[in-house]
C-alpha cells in the first residue's frame, strides 16, 4: 500500500479510534459506581457516553469507506475492519442495558 498525505490521516484516525474506546468503557464503569450522581446528571453523562460511542462508530464507517473506495485492499483486512466496526456496536447495546438499569435504580 502506499502512503499519501490522505492515508496517512486515515490510519492516524484509526490509531486514535482505537486508543479512544479503552476510556470510554473506563467512564462507563466511573459512572456506573458512581452513587452521588442526581439523575439528571446520570441521565446527562450517558448521553454524552451514547454520543461519544456513535460518533466512534460514524468515524470508523467513514475511515473504512475511505480505505474501501480509495485504497486497493485485500479482502481479509477489509473483513478485519468491519469485524471492528461491528465489534463497536455491542458496546452501545451494553449502553442501552446499562441506562435501564440505572433508570430503574436512580430515575424518576
Amino acid at each position: 500500500m502506499s502512503t499519501t498525505a490522505s492515508t496517512d490521516v486515515a490510519l492516524m484516525l484509526l490509531q486514535l479510534i482505537a486508543l479512544t474506546i479503552p476510556p470510554v468503557v473506563v467512564l462507563i464503569r466511573l459512572l456506573n459506581r458512581s452513587e452521588n450522581l442526581t439523575w439528571q446528571f446520570r441521565k446527562l453523562s450517558f448521553g454524552l457516553v451514547v454520543s461519544s460511542v456513535a460518533l466512534l462508530i460514524a468515524a470508523a464507517i467513514a475511515v473504512m469507506a475511505y480505505f474501501v473506495a480509495s485504497v486497493q485492499l485485500p479482502g481479509t483486512v477489509v473483513v478485519g475492519l468491519l469485524l471492528v466496526i461491528i465489534g463497536l456496536f455491542p458496546l452501545g447495546a451494553f449502553l442501552a442495558i446499562l441506562y435501564r438499569e440505572h433508570r430503574k435504580e436512580y430515575g424518576p
